[in-house]
């Protein structure tokens, strides 16, 4: 049996369920509301307050079950995630891009993301790289590639401390333990979105009470989370402002507005008794949802930086009428492409109670879906340099290098420093070769990795450090002879070369500080001298043309002697 809970804004789900051959089948459920409001936009305000509430749902599926649980599936309310971008940039060194290379420029992105946090309560819990850029060009991937510069940008995510905290407090007041942990817009994501569909661009909106929380997938993964503190008790104020009803009658007016009745009756905070007309109604909260749909799209495109492929809405906040269509148009994308998804629609759930109906339920049976799977699991235990520690799971994709960041370990130490880097100049140019990049050595459960291997839960690691390899930079690693055909024979020339004004050959190491002049510029006159080949009353042909003995020899060229 899976006990799940979703402490949501206004309510807490409580679901039992137990494995189905292909998902998940609900056994019971119970949905208790907050006193007062014990939680707002999603934060829990007051831990008692919210915990008598999970008490409540904890003792009538106890009761009805016959069962007593000690440990439930839980998730943290999307909007406390914060996203920021970083960027890094460097040369390219000589030899193709290797995955020290792209890893160390990674790092240098994430190293930006994590300065621009002005919260140092906040955890860094991973980071997705969005991009990555050779010589201002978009590439899919930097491995092998060669150029002047390389750049990346990453989304770095961020976590405060406080929340899991208070999380952790209600329940534990609560008599319970959480056994396993996610995001709440994962769940959902888990459950309406699941792998196999990540391929494409989805945007995925779950509409609560007092916050609407936004997961992008795209090319087989979740890429970005977003919040905006507006949801559907936006829209049961705009109906309490509007007739002088308390909130809980507004809220039951909100609830009954699906309905086939032409007016709804209600009783104002004066005692006045009230019939509103439905189309009435509907024009003020089309005002809210306006303004709500609108918030939502920009994040979206925000986050997306362009129209996703679709949009699935879930929530109890999005059940108002008008509510997709006007995201929809919001968007720019045919209505076909935004679809609020009810529960009793998601093929692998079974409702054993056949009361479980509406989009509200898809992320409490999210959570206890993802924990049937153990998908989206927010913590991964390991052991890291013989020290336990906990490590998010955002992605599923979070290597040995995030968890030494995410672990509190000083990086730099841990995998080695560079070597220094050498600079020189060249017929006057300054040139600067970075230094090898630390090579450490890593070990997962004995195995050998790197630092982008995966980590799994339960894996133990070790991260040996080791310094980079000194630099060593020879002049035939950056000039190369030239090819020139005499009647067709290869010979190779090389250029005029100097280091520190003496005559230096291709083997020649180059130190830091040296400087050199190469000299490419051999015309027919000192080739033949070389040759010690006399070139009187001959004519010298170039490519086929006649030529004076001072023209200037390139690559690739061919000689013909003609008398």
């Amino acid at each position: 049996m899976i006990c799940s809970l979703d402490i949501g804004t206004r309510t807490v789900v409580g679901i039992i369920s137990e494995e189905s051959e292909n998902g998940i089948r609900v056994i019971d459920f119970e949905t208790v509301e907050h006193e007062e409001r014990a939680m707002l936009d999603g934060q829990i305000n007051d831990i008692p307050k919210v915990s008598k509430a999970i008490v409540k749902v904890k003792k009538a599926l106890e009761e009805r079950n016959n069962i007593e649980f000690k440990d439930v599936s839980t998730a943290i309310a999307g909007r406390f995630l914060k996203t920021i971008s970083g960027s890094a940039n460097d040369k390219i060194p000589p030899s193709k891009i290797d995955e020290k290379y792209v890893k160390s420029i990674e790092f240098g992105a994430l190293s930006d993301a994590i300065s621009k946090n002005k919260n140092e309560r906040d955890y860094c819990v991973g980071y997705t790289v969005l991009k990555y850029s050779i010589d201002g060009e978009e590439v899919r991937s930097l491995l092998g590639q060669l150029g002047e510069e390389a750049s990346v940008s990453v989304i770095a995510a961020f976590l405060p401390e406080r929340v899991v905290e208070a999380l952790f407090s209600v329940v534990d007041l609560s008599n319970l333990s959480v056994n396993y942990l996610t995001l709440e817009p994962m769940a959902a994501m888990n459950l309406v979105v699941p792998k196999d569909l990540r391929r494409i661009n989805i945007a995925l909106v779950d509409v609560g009470a007092g916050t609407s929380d936004i997961a992008i997938s795209d090319d087989g993964t979740i890429v970005a989370y977003g919040m905006i503190p507006m949801a559907g008790d936006e829209i049961t104020e705009k109906i309490c402002d509007e007739y002088l009803l308390s909130f809980s009658d507004g809220e039951n007016v909100k609830r009954k507005l699906g309905s086939d009745e032409k007016a709804l009756k209600a009783e104002n905070i004066l005692g006045i008794p009230l019939e509103i007309p439905i189309g009435e109604l509907l024009k003020i909260t089309d005002t809210a949802v306006n303004v709500i749909t609108d918030e939502i799209s920009k994040m979206i495109l925000d986050l997306n930086s362009k129209v996703p492929s679709a949009v699935m809405v879930v929530g109890g906040g999005a059940k108002v009428p008008h509510f997709v269509e006007m995201l929809a148009e919001k968007l720019s994308l045919p209505k076909n492409r935004v679809a609020l998804r009810n529960v009793e629609n998601i093929s692998n759930v079974e409702d054993m109670t056949k009361r479980m109906n509406g989009s509200e339920f898809i992320t409490p049976v999210g959570i206890a879906y993802s924990a049937r799977f153990n998908i989206g699991k927010l913590f991964k235990r390991m052991i890291l340099n013989s020290r336990p520690i906990q490590i998010m799971n955002l992605t599923g994709r979070e290597d040995i290098l995030q968890a030494l960041i995410q672990g509190g370990f000083d990086v730099k130490s841990i995998i080695g420093k560079p070597s220094n880097g050498i600079t020189y100049r060249l017929n006057g140019e300054i040139k600067v070769v970075g230094g090898e990049l630390p090579d450490p050595v890593v070990k997962i459960n004995g195995k050998a990795g790197t630092l982008r291997s995966i980590v799994k839960e339960g894996d133990v690691v070790e991260v040996i450090p080791s310094d980079g390899l000194k630099t060593e930079l020879k002049v035939k690693d950056i000039s190369k002879p030239i090819k020139i055909f005499i009647d067709e024979k290869e010979i190779m020339l090389s250029p005029k070369i100097k280091v520190n004004s003496n005559e230096a050959s291709f083997d020649e190491v180059i130190s830091d500080g040296d400087d050199l002049s190469i000299d490419y510029d051999i015309n027919i006159e000192d080739l033949f001298r070389f040759l010690n080949f006399n070139l009187d009353g001959l004519k010298i042909f170039v490519n086929g043309e006649i030529s004076e003995k001072n023209r200037i020899l390139r690559d690739g060229d061919r000689v013909e002697i003609k008398i």
